[in-house]
């Protein structure tokens, strides 16, 4: 093995602890890995930002905003607000949700789509007489398998047929991956009608209508006025907790902060104290005992009883664009209009001032905002709003422009008129021209670390190539695995891709794998599309952990999940398809 193939096996080696670790973004672990194989001179000068023009990053770009025009159409709202609606037993709601948000990710980004149908989901749960957490996993999970069905409908699906480009091979089109995505879809489906109620958790309770509303004990700051009545009373006189079912947590006074308050700890004119409980009990504690709300500065906040205002539950998603930044860091009355009064995370105690916590994805927030302000966090790409029942949206133009656009891109790509890039490119003219999507919106759509991601690592995938490590690895396989037969092969694929998968985003493991994937093709003797095929369907089986897709992580907080639900539903799941994929592919691809 040469001296840059050495090389590269550290920079690999590095970048997946890192990917693995999450204390580095991986937006920035692909920007440094670059680096490194550049500095070494593993890719050439011109090559090292060519990742960045390639057609598969240009698409997943523009399907980012196409999506955000959908969006901003209200199309998937109303589809959401349609199932909302709907009645039936458990296993029929789930089936509605897993067929409409797998319909939904095969043409629009299954990000986007688990967002629009969470608060649906909830409400389908609590209409059923159970948890929510019975039927966020099937959203998000059914949007991965969704998202197999097409070309657009996710970034290792183009990425797959962009290799198959580079590589000189006839790419995949617009609706190549159907009979394999539809046989996958199928299984998952039954699989979760059949199995998920009895391996999704829910918590049990006697007292079932109390569980259903998923108590969670906020983290609030609140501040007493200089006039307040409470000065001078100890914690033992005012009975906070029996009174209200809230507990102290902090109490800073004159800036030092007791952590630790009993119940001699008395309280002062201007003291800040934080408190932990439901959020109907510590609005009722507040307005009972005339505290305010700190918010991001003192005295900021504005009164609890006042007109005009609202207060909202908001989940920050995955394209939230000030994570681990605190409030303050992020101005977020100016930026947001509202102020932040609580914040839940995962049942944590998080032992600061609301204006120290950095904000994470997953984060909810209780937010005071103006009324007219809420429809704009039901909007917004970064926030998912829970805790209101989905309106009937009414029908406007732009939806049906919007969808016609759409089918456009999508038929001239097909038809084979023009690459699925430049048909997308001209859908973002026309949705702009038309106004369905405002131009303020045509560069925040786009989820820019992914791109950076993608764009950092197709040289990276290019050096494996050239420093002969494809190679290696295509000489093991036909050594060890080749004997076995094809399908060995391409189970080998499934589940090298499937771990990667879990350790970073589907889309970097379909850069690293890919080129590997077509030299043990070509070593074993088989046809480069069935290995690929077996390549982009694995990589959308991010089923074992919250963090293997941004999906599982929204629906991880919002159904207040252990880490070990998603294994436990997960790891059936994968087994199926990895069964399901070496009896389809080989039938649809002959190896």
């Amino acid at each position: 093995m040469t001296t840059d193939a050495w090389i590269l096996i550290g920079v690999l080696g590095g970048a997946l602890a890192l990917f693995a670790s999450e204390r580095v973004r991986p937006d920035l672990v692909g920007v440094l890995a670059l680096l490194a194989v550049a500095f070494a001179g593993l890719v050439t000068p011109d090559r090292v930002f060519s990742g960045f023009g390639s057609p598969a990053v240009i698409t997943v770009a523009g399907m980012f905003v196409l999506s955000a025009g959908l969006v901003e159409a209200r199309v998937p709202a109303a589809i959401a607000a349609m199932i909302a609606r709907l009645g039936g037993g458990l296993r029929l709601r789930m089936a509605l949700l897993v067929l409409i948000v797998g319909v939904m990710s095969a043409v629009m980004n299954n990000i986007a789509a688990t967002v629009i149908l969470i608060p649906a989901a909830t409400t389908l749960a609590l209409g059923a007489k159970t948890m929510p957490s019975k039927l966020l996993i099937p959203v998000s999970f059914g949007s991965l398998l969704g998202g197999l069905v097409t070309l657009i409908g996710t970034p290792p699906n183009l990425l797959v047929s962009d290799a198959l480009a580079r590589a000189g091979e006839t790419p995949f089109g617009m609706f190549d991956y159907a009979p394999t995505g539809l046989a996958v879809m199928a299984v998952g489906l039954l699989y979760l009608l059949l199995a998920g109620p009895r391996l999704i958790p829910a918590r049990e309770s006697a007292d079932v209508e109390r569980e259903i509303q998923q108590r969670r004990d906020f983290m609030v700051e609140l501040e007493v006025p200089g006039d307040s009545e409470l000065a001078g009373r100890t914690l033992a006189q005012l009975r906070w907790r029996p009174r209200f079912s809230i507990a102290v947590v902090e109490i800073t006074h004159l800036g030092v902060r007791n952590r630790f308050p009993g119940p001699s700890d008395a309280i002062y004119a201007g003291d800040r104290v934080i408190v932990e409980g439901e959020l109907e009990a510590v609005t009722r504690f507040a307005e009972s005992e005339r505290l305010r709300f700190a918010g991001e500065h003192a005295g900021a906040s504005p009164d609890s009883a006042s007109d005009g205002m609202a207060v909202v539950e908001l989940v920050a998603g995955p394209a939230f664009r000030f994570a681990h930044q605190t409030v303050v860091q992020m101005n977020f009355r100016r930026r947001y209009g509202g102020v932040v009064l609580g914040i839940w995370r995962q049942g944590q105690r998080l032992g600061r001032p609301i204006r120290d916590v950095q904000i994470r994805p997953g984060d909810v927030l209780v937010v005071r905002v103006p009324i007219d302000r809420v429809d704009t966090f039901a909007r917004s790409r970064e926030f998912i709003l829970i805790g209101r029942r989905p309106a009937r949206p009414a029908v406007r133009p732009h939806m049906a422009v919007a969808v016609l656009i759409l089918g456009g891109v999508v038929g001239l790509a097909a038809a084979g008129i023009a690459p699925i890039g430049v048909t997308a490119a001209a859908g973002i003219i026309l949705m702009l021209l038309f106004r369905v999507l405002p131009y303020q919106r045509l560069y925040t759509a786009v989820d820019w670390r992914t791109i950076v991601l993608i764009g950092t690592l197709i040289p990276l995938g290019d050096a494996i190539t050239s420093t002969g490590l494809a190679d290696l690895a295509a000489q093991f396989a036909e050594e060890y695995v080749s004997p076995i037969g094809p399908l060995a092969v391409l189970a080998g694929l499934f589940v090298a891709t499937a771990l990667l998968t879990q350790l970073m985003s589907n889309a970097a493991a379909v850069v690293l794998i890919a080129p590997v994937a077509l030299q043990i093709a070509a070593g074993a003797g088989i046809a480069p599309q069935p290995a690929l095929m077996m390549v982009a369907i694995s990589a959308s089986t991010a089923f074992l952990t919250p963090i293997g897709h941004q999906a599982n992580l929204l629906v991880y907080n919002a159904g207040g999940y252990r880490f070990v639900d998603f294994l436990k539903v997960g790891a059936p799941l994968t087994l199926l398809i990895l069964v399901t994929s070496l009896i389809v592919v080989p039938i649809v691809w002959p190896v």
